[in-house]
């Protein structure tokens, strides 16, 4: 077993890594299919090493292979082992699959899984695999049902059974498992949608192929960890002013009631470092925005031009955070888009974009689901079904940097390059957490950080402010519960 790796891949990408393996290394199909058996029968005995009796649930093709391999071994070692089939062996099955078979079958039997009660310390999911792209077959659909309702512990061969690879997306039914165990390449998927929520802890195994195989395939995407952007933020001089670190004006707050949402991401700006933050609110807003932090500028202009030095001055724009969708809140938008400088455009600006589409290199968009469909012209569930295609898809359209948010949120560079933060926080699940995101990245681009940096930096902050909130409850937490968060963790990153 290895460290989870960054690389993530599409399904047929480390089927083509694994079809180089085999090309290049002198070595059979089957060989590394008794590697991948080997892996699962050692973590088997690490992990359950009390298990006395094991159910192995077989599809037809290589998944079902390794499964078998794992069960002859364990047969071997003196456990009692059932292996289940779903459905009978075809001209499709490969030779690999075959040899496993016929090998299993040499030391026990195969039964046609018909609803049997499921009796054993421990289940075996290989079924399906990465192999599963269309709606599952009722027979897989009651099997997985089975299997979740017994409760008993279970172990998924490389990718849990009824998952899409490369979307996470349920294909009907989803094996819930305690531990997936991966091989050659890590995929995309594990760390999209519902995947999320079913594949238990990920154990990552390379099965000693040769690393120079992974120059040949490009992954489609790059797993996000904190140690990765810890170094953005360098170590203030001592001779530093609040000019060196930008002016981040904030844009929202179009109506009466919305101007929690630009205080939110202006003193988020402020922890995040920024030198000055100056909120423009409309009039009707700016008493209550008032009450904000006193280190908050605060206008309330009716047109753009009494805002004329204050845009020239500003470094970078967070435009969006209850802007709402008024002849003020237009106005507005459209006046901060002829500035050409740097911005994050969130909310009501992201609305204001889909009606006006522009593309541009200066901004960093952050859609949640809803807001990307309106950019894409398409529903919520469309961009749902390929996260991050639809993610790629807005920063083609749009350009700039792209943070798809959401569970598994997506963020891709100026040039096209994918990068996904493992994982969903519930705790987020509530309103404002987008405007402190928003003026989280702002303040941390007001301080030299490209746009990319952060992009990255900001949605890794927010996620372990989001983690040390929900070690108190996923419930209950509001969105300025995160701000205190920032400052400490910004601090705690290892500055040079």
């Amino acid at each position: 077993m290895t460290e989870l790796p960054l690389a993530l891949y599409r399904g047929q990408d480390v089927k083509a890594l694994d079809r180089l393996a085999i090309q290049t290394e002198n070595i059979s199909g089957y060989q590394l299919m008794n590697r991948a058996g080997l892996v699962l029968w050692q973590i088997l005995q690490t992990r359950w090493s009390n298990v006395k009796k094991i159910i192995v649930f077989c599809g037809n093709g290589n998944n079902g292979g390794d499964g078998l391999i794992l069960a002859r071994l364990a047969k071997d070692h003196g456990l009692d082992v059932t292996v289940y089939e779903i459905q009978k062996p075809n001209e499709n099955s490969t030779l690999e699959a075959t040899q496993a078979r016929q090998d299993w079958l040499a030391r026990g039997n195969i039964t046609l899984y018909s609803g049997q009660s499921l009796d054993g310390d421990l289940i075996i999911d290989a079924m399906l695999g990465t192999g599963a792209r269309a709606p599952l077959a009722p027979q897989f659909q009651e099997a997985i049902h089975q299997i979740n309702r017994s409760r008993l512990s279970v172990l998924a061969v490389d990718f849990p059974s009824g998952l899409h690879a490369d979307t996470g997306n349920n294909l009907g039914a989803v094996i819930r498992a305690d531990m997936t165990v991966t091989f050659i390449g890590l995929k995309v998927g594990l760390f999209l949608k519902e995947a999320i929520d079913n594949v238990g802890e990920i154990i990552f195994d390379d099965l000693s192929i040769h690393q120079s195989l992974y120059a040949n395939i490009k992954p489609c995407a790059w797993r996000l960890t904190h140690e990765q952007v810890m170094s953005a933020l360098k170590k203030r001089p001592l001779s530093s002013h609040k000019g060196h670190f930008g002016h981040v004006a904030v844009i929202g707050g179009g109506i009466t009631g919305y101007s929690g949402a630009p205080a939110l991401a202006g003193e988020a700006a402020m922890r995040a470092g920024a030198g000055l933050v100056s909120a423009v609110v409309a009039p009707e807003s700016l008493p209550l925005l008032a009450r904000s932090p006193r280190e908050l500028m605060c206008y309330g202009p009716e047109k753009v031009k009494e805002c004329e030095t204050l845009f020239t001055r500003a470094t970078v724009f967070v435009v969006g955070p209850g802007l709402s969708q008024t002849a003020w809140g237009k106005q507005f938008f459209q006046a901060t888009l002829t500035q050409k400088k740097p911005m994050i455009v969130d909310a009501d600006g992201l609305n204001w974009l889909a009606q006006y589409p522009q593309k541009s290199m200066h901004w960093i968009l952050t859609p949640h689901p809803a807001e990307a469909a309106r950019l894409l012209n398409c529903s919520v569930e469309q961009v749902q079904a390929d996260r991050l295609q639809a993610a790629i898809d807005i920063q083609q359209r749009y350009g700039g940097v792209i943070v798809l948010k959401g569970a598994g949120t997506v963020i891709i560079s100026e040039s096209g390059e994918a990068v996904i933060n493992p994982g969903g926080y519930p705790a987020l699940a509530t309103a404002g957490t987008g405007d402190v995101l928003a003026g989280l990245i702002g303040g941390l681009l007001a301080q030299g950080l490209s746009p990319m940096q952060a992009a990255l930096l900001g949605v890794s902050t927010h996620t372990q402010a989001a983690l040390i909130e929900q070690s108190f409850g996923e419930r209950g937490m509001i969105a300025s519960d995160l701000l205190l968060h920032i400052r400490t963790l910004l601090n705690t990153f290892d500055t040079q």
